[in-house]
Formats: C-alpha cells, structure tokens, sequence
C-alpha cells in the first residue's frame, strides 16, 4: 500500500508577527499602509520561514464589511470578528451579514480565541480562502451561506483549534478542500448542506481530532476523499445523505480510531474504498442504505477490530482481494451480492444472525485463503442456492466454495452441514472434469458422458459420496430387488433358469428369484439353487454389487459414527 504524505506550502508552527510602519503592495496590485511580517519557528525555536502580507486594522476591516466587499488578499488578519461586528452596529445576534464580494487568498487569520465568520452570506460568484493559513484557536464557520457559488479552501492550512461548518449552506457552486491541512483540534460539518455542487476532499490530511460529518447533506454533485489522510480521532458520518454523485474514498488513509457510517443514505453513484486502509478500531455501516448504488472495497487492509454491516441494505458490495483480519459482521437485511473473491481472512466474518434471517441472495468467496473462522448456516443462509446462483463463476471455482465452507463447518463440529458441503463440492468436481474433457477434444463426449454418469449414479446418488447410509441402505433394497425380479423374469425371455440341487419343484417361483438374489448379494451361496444359462453372468455381477454396497454402507456408517 502507497504511503501518502501532503504537506502545506508552509509548515504551521511556532510563528511571531511584527506590524511594520512600511506599505506593502500585494501580488494583485492591492496597496496596504501597513505590513505584518510572520516569523516562522520549527519546533527547537530555528527560523525556517519569513512571509509578509498587508494589515489592516479591525476598524479598515469592518468598513468593508459594511461596504459588502472584502478583499482580504495577501492580508494578515486579527481577531476576525462578525459577532463583533454586529456588536459595535448594533445588530441581533445572529443576524446574516451580507457580502457581495469576497476574496481572501495567501492570507494568514490569526486570532486570540476565535475567527468567526458565523452567519455570513456569500453572494460572490467564487470566494476564496485559497492558500490561506488560520492560525490556532477556534474557526467558526457555523451557519454560513455561500449561495451557489464556487468555494475553494484550496490549499489552506488550518490551526490546531476546533474548526466548525455546522449547518452551513452550499449551493451549486464546487466547493473543494483540496491538498487542506486540518490540524490536531475537532472539525464539524454536523448538519451541512452542501447542495449539489462537486465536493473536493481530495489529498486533505486531517489530525488526530474527531472529524464530524453527522447528518450531512450531499446533492446531485460528485464527492472526492481521494488520497485524504485521515488521524486517529474518531471518523463520524452518521446519517449522512450522499445525494446522487459518485462517492470516491479511494486510497484513504482511515488511521486508527473508530469510523462510523450507520444510517447513512447513498443514491445512485457509485462507492468506492478502493486501495484504502483502514487502521484499529470497530467501524460500523450499521443501517446503511446501498440499495441505489454498487460499493466496492477492492484491495482494501483492514486492521483489528470490529467491522459490521448488521441490518445494512446493499445491492452490490465488493471485498475483492481485500485482507480482512478484522471481525466482519455480514448480517445485511438485504443483500444482492456480496464478493468475497480472493479475499484474506484472518479473523471471523459472521453471516449467522439469532434474531433475523440474514439475506444473501448471492455471495462469491472463489479464491478465498480462510485463516480465521467463517460463521454461517447452510440452512438459514440458504448456503447451496447463494452460490449455485453464481452466473460468472465456473463449476470449478464453485466447488472451491464448497470445500472451504465444508473446511469450516468440520472445525465447527456442524457435521451435517459439512456433509452437505461435501457433496456438492464433489458434484461441482465432477462437473469440473466433464468441463475440461469436452473441451479438450470435441470426440471426448464419447466416453466422458458415460464415466460421468457411471459416477454420477455410483458415487452420487447412491449413497451422496458416503455420507448418508440410509442412502446407501435404500440402494441395497433396490438393486437387490432388481435382481430378484430379473431371476423370475428373465426365463420367462430367453436361455436361462434356476435350478435346485435337490430336485426341489419351486424352483422357478418368485419366491426363490428373492431368495436366490438376497443369498447372492451377501455372497452367502448355500448351494440349494443354482444359475444356469445367462443367470450366471447376472449371478456373477450382483455378487459383485453387492460386496460393493456393503463396503460403501460400511464406511458411511463408520463416518458417522466415529463424528
């Protein structure tokens, strides 16, 4: 797995600010009276990095904000205040603050506690925080309106305080927060509405906070995690709605810590956590509505942990060549197809619910390496159906099935189920080999049907591969009926009789056709009544059936005993 390291243009550490009684011009033309000059510290104090930007005061500040244009470009900001604001002009609390324009790219918001831009109304055709540092303290973002505009926090590094956008409003403009360093402190998008623009996380790196999406509300627009680091603070998006886009976490780094996805809502886009890893902790899908969309967790690493899709609704989910060591809860409600193919299984995945029926209607583990435990009922998971129902799988590949569930249920000491599995393992064998004959040479079907159906009849229906003697006792009274009838019949037809030794007169009764059959099938031969004419080659063969189907009795008997 790729490691994924993001770095800011400029590392936030330890940093000093200097206003200077000099102008500063910024790139874009703009001219300040004064300059604010930030020192730069890595953590053993050493200067690595000195940017000026412009200042401006806080009274040149909320002239453009009652002007509704700000241009905070290039600017270093303090204390940045709208509560404030409203404070001073005499405004309600929470009243909206209009802004028709707004730019504040390369900028640095430095703050004692809090920058607060709560209540804002974005009117602006694009706004910017491209590139722009907030320095530690809380960032309050709450119940801002950006209309529909085009939203970058391209490249903006964010402080170690809370960073909060709960019950903010997008609209059909693309927000995007890509390459955006977050720092150790909790970021909040509990209840955002993030409209139906395109929503770009892509390369976003997040500390150790918990990072807080619960109850979000995506639209029509894609959605981009790719390559995010995540930390270890606890990952939440709980009953979040992620409209109809497609949804991309591919090559995520999920850290440690618990992740939660219960109740959330997909639509029709397509899911994906392809190539991502995810760390120690228990993740939950819980409640989870896939039924609109295909999800895929191709080639993903799970670490220890707990990872449960209980009562989860889903179409199509795939775990293909995914290393799961973690404990897997698959008791969905409702599951199309679940692909398991050429998974690695360290730990235990549960398909077996106490209360509620799990339903699977198709499930593929071909090529899968079980080093852990596998819990599911043939009966209640209807074990033989979700897998004969497999249409791009080969015979071979599903007696592969069959012999690693027929594995498990021996180490589970379900006995009658790893039978079950047996047999069809051995069925789908077969089938195997008949495949592979036929297309080797198109003249093969000359002998591979008549061998395949010699195994079929032998092996198979007489006695399910020695698992069931009851089986193979019912074929004893067959056959051996069968003879005895043949023994009466076949004089009546053609050169052939039961003859006594002893001149007895009933020779040719039906009763001694039975008596004769069952004193031969048991090899007993007391010598009173003999073959003559073609009974001798039926005598001969039924000798040998029947020494045959007593070793075949034999040996499913003693299987069952000795489990």
């Amino acid at each position: 797995m790729e490691k994924l390291l993001h770095k800011s243009e400029i590392e936030l550490g330890n940093f000093a600010v200097s206003i200077l009684n000099k102008p500063f011009t910024g790139p874009d033309g703009v001219i300040h009276s004064n300059t604010a000059q930030v020192d730069f510290f890595d953590s053993r104090g050493k200067k690595i990095n000195v940017v000026e930007y412009g200042y401006k005061t806080r009274e040149e500040i909320f002239k453009l904000i009652d002007s509704q244009n700000l241009n905070l470009n290039y600017c270093y900001v303090n204390n940045f205040s709208l509560p404030e604001y409203r404070k001073i002009s005499h405004l309600p609390a929470n009243e909206p603050i209009p802004f028709l324009t707004f730019s504040a790219k390369n900028s640095f918001f430095d703050c004692d506690h809090t920058t607060d831009f709560s209540f804002a109304v974005f009117q602006a055709a694009k706004i910017s925080f491209e590139s722009t540092i907030f320095g530690d303290g809380f960032v309050n973002f709450t119940g801002v309106k950006f209309a529909d505009s085009t939203v970058s926090f391209r490249r903006t590094r964010f402080g170690d305080g809370t960073i909060d956008f709960r019950f903010a409003e997008f609209g059909e403009g693309n927000l995007s927060f890509h390459y955006s360093h977050f720092g150790l402190g909790d970021v909040s998008f509990v209840n955002t509405n993030f409209g139906d623009s395109n929503v770009d996380f892509q390369s976003t790196t997040f500390g150790d906070g918990n990072i807080d999406f619960k109850y979000a509300k995506f639209g029509k627009g894609d959605i981009s995690f790719e390559k995010t680091i995540f930390g270890n603070g606890k990952k939440d998006f709980k009953a979040v709605e992620f409209g109809e886009g497609k949804v991309d976490f591919k090559r995520v780094q999920f850290g440690n810590g618990d992740i939660s996805f219960e109740g959330a809502e997909f639509g029709a886009g397509k899911i994906s956590f392809r190539l991502s890893t995810f760390g120690k902790g228990h993740i939950s899908f819980e409640m989870a509505d896939f039924r609109k969309t295909e999800v895929s967790f191709e080639k993903v690493e799970f670490a220890s942990g707990r990872v449960t899709f209980r009562d989860a609704k889903v179409d199509q989910i795939t775990f293909k060549a995914s290393q799961l060591d973690a404990y897997f809860d698959f008791k969905f409600s409702q599951c199309n197809y679940l692909d398991l193919t050429e998974t690695i299984i360290r730990d235990v995945i549960d398909f077996l619910s106490d209360d509620v029926k799990t339903n699977i209607k198709l499930l593929n583990f071909s090529g899968m390496k079980n080093f852990g435990r596998i819990i599911i009922d043939w009966k209640d998971n209807d074990v033989k159906a979700i897998i004969y129902n497999q249409k791009e799988t080969s015979f071979r590949q599903k007696a592969n099935q069959f012999r690693v569930l027929k594995e498990e249920f021996h180490s589970a000491g379900k006995y009658n189920d790893e039978d079950r599995a047996y047999v069809e393992f051995k069925r789908c064998e077969q089938k195997a080999h008949l495949e592979v004959d036929l297309k080797e040479h198109p003249l093969n079907f000359l002998w591979a049907y008549p061998s395949y159906f010699f195994k079929w009849l032998i092996f198979d229906k007489m006695g399910k591969y020695a698992t069931n003697p009851m089986r193979v006792i019912l074929s004893v009274l067959i056959v051996y009926s069968v003879y005895g009838l043949l023994y009466f019949v076949m004089p009546m037809f053609c050169d052939a009789s039961l003859e006594s030794s002893y001149q007895l007169k009933d020779a040719h009764s039906i009763g001694v056709a039975f008596y004769y059959s069952a004193v031969t099938f048991f090899t007993i031969g007391f010598g009173d009544y003999y073959p003559m004419g073609y009974l001798r080659v039926l005598a001969a063969t039924e000798g040998f059936s029947g020494v045959f189907l007593m070793s075949y009795f034999t040996v499913a008997f003693v299987r069952k005993i000795l489990r």
